[in-house]
Order: structure tokens, then C-alpha cells, then sequence
């Protein structure tokens, strides 16, 4: 060889990979890290197909009405002391029905949708008026009468 180009090479060309591997080249990551990440997507890909399982089980409708359940609850410990008891009751019998139409599947989900954003803007500061229980039964009640 000549002076100019030295008889090894410091830098590997791709050809070199596939004619003999570097085995005293350090690793870029340690032996570990496909292993983890390998046992990770395994451990994703198990929990996405139980929730699939649970959710085609009707468990996604137990969770749905357990949440309209949690919702009912607080908004009526919220109600401040001039809410009347009749207000209380007209509201838990409309999320009744809604609850019982859910069941039926007549309730489409883009019309809970405004529901929950006015119950959000009722319970923000942790009290819920005569005026916003009203607000919130007349919009069950467009729900379940489905307008």
C-alpha cells in the first residue's frame, strides 16, 4: 500500500458489515433495550385486547353508566340550598331515563355531548344553582324526548 491510504481503514464501509461483523465496535444500545421494548408491546398489545374483550362484553356500557351514575351524584351534592327537592327529583328521573335509553341504544352519543359540557360549566365552581339544574334537566329532557 501506499503512503497515502493507510492499510486499515478507520471507518467502516456497509460492505465491511455483511463480510464480517465488528465485534469490537461498542453497541449503541445496551442488550436490554430490544428485550424491554420487545416485552413492552407485547404487554400493550395484551392489555388493548382485554379492554376489546371487555368493551365487546358490554362492559363499555357498564363503565358509560357508572360515569352518567357518578355524574347524577355530584351535580345533585352540588345543588346549593335553594334548589327544591322537586328540582333534585325531576333531574334524577330525566338522567333515569337517559340512563334507561342508553341501555335501549336511543341515545346518540353526539347528543350527550353538549350535556356534559354544560354540566362541567355547572359544577366549575363547585355549586350548582336552581337556574343550571333547570338548564341541565330541560336538556335531558331534549335528550330523552330525542330533539
Amino acid at each position: 500500500m501506499s503512503e497515502l491510504t493507510p492499510e486499515k481503514s478507520a471507518l467502516r464501509v456497509p460492505a465491511d458489515h455483511y463480510c464480517a461483523p465488528a465485534s469490537d465496535s461498542p453497541r449503541l444500545f445496551p442488550k436490554w433495550v430490544p428485550l424491554g421494548c420487545g416485552t413492552v408491546s407485547l404487554v400493550i398489545v395484551i392489555v388493548l385486547i382485554i379492554a376489546g374483550a371487555f368493551v365487546n362484553s358490554g362492559g363499555g356500557s357498564r363503565a358509560v353508566d357508572w360515569g352518567i351514575e357518578k355524574i347524577q351524584r355530584d351535580v345533585i351534592d352540588m345543588c346549593t340550598k335553594d334548589v327544591s327537592a322537586k328540582q333534585k327529583t325531576d333531574f334524577a328521573a330525566e338522567v333515569s331515563t337517559m340512563r334507561e335509553r342508553m341501555h335501549e341504544r336511543g341515545v346518540k352519543p353526539d347528543a350527550v355531548t353538549p350535556l356534559l359540557q354544560a354540566v362541567l360549566d355547572a359544577v366549575s365552581d363547585k355549586n350548582v344553582t336552581p337556574a343550571e339544574l333547570d338548564d341541565l334537566t330541560d336538556r335531558l329532557h331534549k335528550i330523552n324526548t330525542g330533539q
